[in-house]
């Protein structure tokens, strides 16, 4: 079976050499959006081997997450994929993950799942904590997904969307499928890059249209607990 990873992207020369790291072995093939880059983003990944297309968009227009969510997987099904595997530049699966998923594939099918949850580590403050207190330690994101050309609404939402179309996500109580594996969020890691990460949520959302207890919560620290990633569930081999 055929995994397309799908990636949109801007300005994320900063992770985007460790990201193609972490998913090129366990995928068969990237697909991604260079959403205005003016740094190295587009070279970075146009150079590595199992980028099937690269999608580029001019600088200086507005983030628009639903068109590129929309047009990645359109040009997934270009390459045939089977699956798709969302993990934004920011972001890191766990090493396990990638060793399981032939099988995990092949099991799905078999269960008619089409769909998998995986949880989502926010990491703070250094590369090996992260937040568990309240909704931090109940985070999990639906990322994984099998292609079904036939499938064509999509969410209408701008942010915090379903990557899956609506015919999986009205199906999840029957599909839907959860794993044990992590995803892990870089970019919560610093204090300065919380704070950055609030401002531009604020931007793109002042009236909390699309995530209605706002964004207050990316900064507040009362009540904080960490955990320390599980022998065995990391995201890189560490020396």
């Amino acid at each position: 079976m055929k995994v397309v990873a799908l990636l949109q992207a801007r300005n994320e020369e900063r992770y985007v050499s460790e990201w193609l790291e972490n998913i090129a072995p366990v995928v068969d093939a990237i697909v991604a959006i260079d959403d205005g880059s003016i740094d190295k983003t587009a070279d970075i990944l146009s150079a590595h081997p199992k980028l099937a297309e690269l999608i580029k968009r001019s600088p200086g227009q507005p983030w628009r997450e639903r068109d590129n969510h929309i047009e990645l997987i359109k040009a997934g099904r270009r390459h045939q994929a089977d699956w798709f595997l969302c993990i934004d530049a920011d972001e890191r699966i766990e090493l396990n993950f990638g060793a399981s998923l032939p099988a995990l594939l092949k099991e799905a099918d078999v269960r008619g799942v089409e769909a998998f949850s995986l949880r989502l580590r926010e990491m703070w403050n250094d590369d090996r904590t992260y937040r568990v207190d309240g909704i931090w330690g109940q985070k999990a994101r639906y990322r994984l997904f099998k292609n079904n050309p036939s499938h064509n609404k999509f969410d209408p939402r701008q942010l915090h969307r379903h990557w899956m179309p609506l015919e999986i996500v009205m199906r999840l109580h029957a599909v839907g499928g959860q794993l044990p594996y992590a995803i892990y969020h870089l970019r919560m890691i610093d204090a300065a890059d919380r704070l950055a990460r609030y401002h531009r949520y604020k931007e793109l959302d002042p009236t909390n249209r699309f995530q209605a207890e706002n964004y207050d919560y990316l900064i507040d620290e009362t009540g904080l607990e960490l955990a320390t990633i599980a022998e065995g569930a990391d995201y890189k081999i560490r020396s």
